[in-house]
């Protein structure tokens, strides 16, 4: 049986690790072939320190070869162009046709701009390793043209910093943009007054994934770091602005204006060189494309045993998919359960190449942590809602551990 997986994120690597394990456990003939337009495996919970420079590469950006080199999982790289269900095949962008018994959708998502005028072209967003890289010199550069430049008014805008969403990657990057901000201020001889960093949410909360009771304490530590948090506020239009600022001739940066608007109507409006969009996802269009069941965000449906609605070669898992709880509500959309899944799929595939009856797709909900900066974070482990240093502890020793479970020793 030919198996295919798309995508090689938490859900899609987990899928191949541990069909490769329980193949050679239970060999069958079945080949296993994962596809993705990279050449590594993208740790996504760690882009925020990325972007912001403490975390090396090779621990967000983790070679596929590295990963698969003693495991019998065939690597394609290669962008997928289209899904054809069916003549179950795939079509790459360079034209190779790869063909399937089974396959697995693990796409992951990209950047939902929710059709703001500007978001596209204007922003940067936090979905990628080059991403992350690209922020990074955004950030670093934003100080050092501001300690350059005698303009007040350009240095004001390019010492504020943007960041649209109060969901789990807009608050971690700015937790960790605060505490980046002062180490470059002592670098470039800059006062942090000067620095300001705007946290832009539209609904009442901040990591509304947790419920509302993590949404105070996160506000408490981020307003501590000289963090502006903005609630019920709603980015309407992010535009160019002519002024360019920076040192005439060596080195300049187009400032653009963040327009908003907040729950009483009023408006205000921000000037900035660095905007940060982490206002949602989507999944990528070529689902919907293949004419697969999606809502309104891509999401493709997918029924308890992660089978795609009416497909029955089909799975997918992930950010990319809605997988149903046993309540009917959607699981989050978040590492732990897209490993989860990928584990679970991967024991539904066994019993299709051996024709067994699969079992139902349980979530198990070990909690979730999000660090706010060095030393600080919210989460709620094994469902104990936890603020401060022990989650920061925490989130760092299960980081550290993801990796080491990425390697095959024997």
């Amino acid at each position: 049986m030919e198996l295919l997986i798309l995508g090689a994120g938490y859900a899609g690597v987990r899928t191949a690790i541990e069909l490769d394990r329980l193949l050679e456990q239970y060999p069958s003939g079945s080949s296993v072939t994962l596809v993705d337009r990279n050449l590594y495996h993208q740790h996504l919970s760690m882009l925020h320190l990325a972007a912001t420079g403490t975390a090396p590469e090779q621990t967000v950006a983790i070679s596929l070869d590295w990963i698969l080199r003693r495991r019998n999982v065939r690597f394609q790289q290669g962008e997928v162009q289209k899904i054809e269900a069916l003549h179950r095949h795939v079509v790459l962008t360079d034209g190779l046709i790869l063909p399937y018994d089974r396959l697995v959708l693990a796409l992951g998502a990209e950047t939902n701009y929710a059709d703001v005028p500007g978001a596209r072209e204007h922003t940067y967003a936090l979905h990628s390793y080059p991403a992350a890289m690209r922020l990074y010199h955004q950030i670093k550069n934003s100080f050092a043209l501001a300690a350059s430049t005698a303009d007040p008014v350009a240095k004001q805008a390019l010492l504020t910093f943007i960041i649209v969403g109060g969901g789990f990657t807009g608050v971690q990057l700015a937790g960790e943009l605060a505490h980046w901000a002062e180490q470059l201020c002592t670098h470039y001889q800059l006062n942090r007054f000067e620095v300001q960093i705007v946290l832009i949410e539209r609904s009442g909360a901040l990591l509304k994934q947790f419920g509302v009771w993590a949404s105070d304490p996160a506000l408490e530590t981020l307003s501590r770091r000289r963090i502006e948090v903005l609630l019920h506020t709603s980015v309407t239009a992010i535009e160019k602005i002519e002024a360019v600022a920076g040192v005439a001739g060596v080195a300049s940066q187009q400032l653009r204006a963040v327009r908003t608007q907040d729950g009483q109507a009023q408006n205000l409006t921000f000037n900035a060189a660095t905007i940060v969009w982490a206002g949602g996802i989507r999944a990528p269009q070529l689902i919907a494309e293949a004419g697969l069941p999606v809502d309104r965000n891509g999401r493709v449906y997918v029924d308890r045993y992660l089978r795609v609605h009416d497909q029955a070669a089909i799975f997918a898992l992930g950010d990319c998919a809605i997988v149903p709880s046993p309540q009917g509500q959607p699981v989050l959309a978040t590492a732990s359960y897209a490993m989860r899944q990928g584990e679970h799929l991967a024991h539904t595939l066994l019993d299709e190449i051996e024709g067994n009856a699969p079992h139902p797709y349980t979530p198990l909900d070990l909690g979730q942590l999000v660090s706010l900066g060095p030393g600080a974070g919210v989460g709620n482990p094994l469902g104990v809602p936890l603020e401060g240093l022990p989650i920061a502890l925490l989130k760092q020793g299960v980081e550290a551990w993801y990796l080491t479970t990425l390697e095959k020793i024997f």
